[in-house]
Formats: C-alpha cells, sequence, structure tokens
C-alpha cells in the first residue's frame, strides 16, 4: 500500500471506529487549503495547538478528532508518517487499537499526571533521553539506562505530545519495579517508540537549520521524500562528514542507537565509520577513510565548547566495524 492509499485508509477505518462515532474526524494534509467549516476548524486548533497561531498551512500530515464533553473542547491527533511506517512493519493491529485508545473519554487527560504510574498507562509514553553520564551519575542512580562509553541512554516518559520532548519525566527503578519487566525489555520499547515518535534522518554536517522537514534528508530506512544525496567515497565531504539525527533535531543523538540504523549507515557510508556525539541533538559520522581521529577529536572540543555544558553530550570517538556490526569506545 502506497503513503498516499494508507492516509485514506486510515480515516475510513478511524471514523468507522465505535469510539470515534460522536467525534469530528479529520485528515488534515501537508499544505492543504479546505473550505469545509470543520476541517477549518480542526486545522485552526491545530495550528493553535502546535505552532502558536491561526492560519498556517499544515506542516505535517495528520488525522485530528474533535470532540465536546461538558462544554469543553477535546482533541487528540497522531502524526500519519509514523502510522505509516509502524503499518509497514506491524500491520493495523498495531495501530488502530491505539487510536480507538486515544478515542475514548479516559483519554481526556494526561494518563501519568499524578496518582500511580501503570505500566498500562505509560508503555506508549516511554521514550530514551541521551545523557552524558559523568555530569548526572548520581541524579542516575535510580534511574532505568544503558551506559555505552561515557553517555547512558535513559528511559523517560514524554508527558506532553504537543511540547515534543520537552516535557519528560524520568521514572525511577522503584516506579517501574510493580511492572514486573526486565530493564532491557523496558528499553527496547522505549527506544521502539522514540524511533516512531521521533524517526531517524541523516544529513550532510553542514546543513545547520534547528529544525528539518520531516520528508527531507536520508530516510532510515528509506521511505518516500527528499532523499538528501550524498557521496561517502568523495574524501573531501566525507571529511566535513554526515549529521543523524531526528526529525525534530531534539535529543536527535538517540537515532544513532535505533535498530537497524548503525548498519543502514554501514552500507551508506560502504564500510566502517567513526562517530562522535558532541551534543545531545545529533551524532557526526565519517567514513574511517576520509579523516583521522586527531582531527574528529579537536572537531568535537570545538562544538562542546559551543553548545556547553548543558548541551554536550560526549568526547570520546567510537568506530563502528561493519563486518563485525561492532561499536568499539577509542
Amino acid at each position: 500500500m502506497t503513503y498516499e492509499e494508507f492516509k485514506k485508509e486510515l480515516c475510513r477505518n478511524v471514523q468507522n471506529m465505535e469510539t470515534a462515532q460522536d467525534k469530528t474526524i479529520c485528515l488534515l494534509e501537508q499544505h492543504m487549503v479546505c473550505s469545509d467549516p470543520a476541517t477549518v476548524h480542526a486545522m485552526n486548533i491545530m495550528n493553535r495547538c502546535m505552532y502558536g497561531r491561526d492560519n498556517m498551512l499544515i506542516k505535517d500530515d495528520m488525522l485530528c478528532a474533535l470532540w465536546i464533553r461538558q462544554e469543553k473542547e477535546y482533541v487528540q491527533y497522531w502524526l500519519v508518517r509514523p502510522l505509516y511506517e509502524r503499518y509497514g512493519q506491524e500491520g493495523w493491529q498495531s495501530i488502530l487499537p491505539e487510536i480507538s485508545i486515544g478515542l475514548t473519554d479516559r483519554g481526556e487527560e494526561a494518563p501519568f499526571v499524578g496518582g500511580t504510574l501503570s505500566y498500562a498507562a505509560c508503555r506508549s509514553h516511554m521514550i530514551i533521553r541521551p545523557m552524558n553520564f559523568a555530569r548526572y551519575q548520581q541524579d542516575l542512580g535510580n534511574a532505568v539506562y544503558r551506559k555505552i562509553g561515557d553517555l547512558a541512554l535513559v528511559l523517560h516518559l514524554l508527558a506532553c505530545e504537543k511540547c515534543g520532548s520537552s516535557l519528560l519525566i524520568r521514572p525511577s527503578g522503584d516506579t517501574v519495579l510493580p511492572w514486573r519487566l526486565t530493564k532491557q525489555q523496558l528499553l527496547t520499547e522505549a527506544m521502539m517508540n522514540s524511533c516512531r515518535k521521533m524517526p531517524p534522518r541523516l544529513f550532510l554536517s553542514e546543513d545547520c537549520r534547528r529544525v528539518f522537514p520531516y520528508q527531507e534528508g536520508i530516510l532510515l530506512p528509506d521511505e518516500d521524500g527528499q532523499q538528501t544525496q550524498i557521496h561517502p567515497g568523495n574524501r573531501r565531504e566525507g571529511h566535513r562528514g554526515y549529521l543523524v539525527t531526528t526529525t525534530g533535531r531534539v535529543n536527535g543523538a538517540v537515532a544513532f542507537f535505533y535498530p537497524g540504523v548503525r548498519d543502514i549507515l554501514a552500507e551508506k557510508m560502504g564500510g566502517d565509520y567513526y562517530v562522535a556525539f558532541p551534543s545531545v541533538h545529533e551524532a557526526i559520522i565519517h567514513p574511517v577513510h576520509c579523516i583521522n581521529v586527531r582531527e574528529i577529536r579537536t572537531s568535537v572540543q570545538r562544538i562542546n565548547a559551543v553548545y556547553g555544558d548543558g548541551e554536550m553530550l560526549s568526547d570520546r570517538i567510537f568506530c563502528y566495524h561493519k563486518n563485525r556490526r561492532l561499536l568499539q569506545l577509542l
């Protein structure tokens, strides 16, 4: 099924749900212009929620639901592109039940604000945030995390979808103990959630935009979109390097650790590559034949000085070995 076919089928499936019968369901498409009053109202609400003002073109395809309870208007939305990615991997069964739950009245309030944090309420909100281990070691004492070199991949709860990754809760080990899941199970599920909510992208390192359009860059894995052209065999381009991040470029360094991404990058680079994490927002990679480690260290130190301690992630250099599928700390 193509992406365009999926959008239409998704909207029909949701409109036919029992939980959607008293709600307005709209498919808001990128850059759409519409005269239907209900759709225009939905567009204005979404633009106010996401961008702070009315009358802006929709920037990303999204499925939107509106309903009123006791004279209060509620809105729920899902970005369509991540749903399409999940559909390709897991089918409708991974998407429609979650949307149906989101359309129930129970979804009108944040499910884990106050009270006991249950696994059922939290599981779809679990994401991974990269942090510098040495700087936050004391804070991470009872957290759920995986340490790789001098960085830590830490379990967090995304408390507000509309706020991107800016409003996070870090659950303690004691909080998740009743869930009866291993640390590895929790981190794996959180990593998959992160990948769906914040898909990985690869750009040329000189691209300094703060936010990237969803459909641009090298999409990992390949999807429909404006694929950035790279030439890692060109030593000058490989010396400048490539930027690995997420579509929102917030805590984007985590994209390097998404399932399958390291191997895809090895294919794109044509073999082994160096990787550095100068900030929490991105990783920088270079094919090994294009640069030496000393030059990368100098570059990382310079970038760290620009970002400052608050956003610095690591000053270490790693090498990914394609044939051994091994990430080595140098």
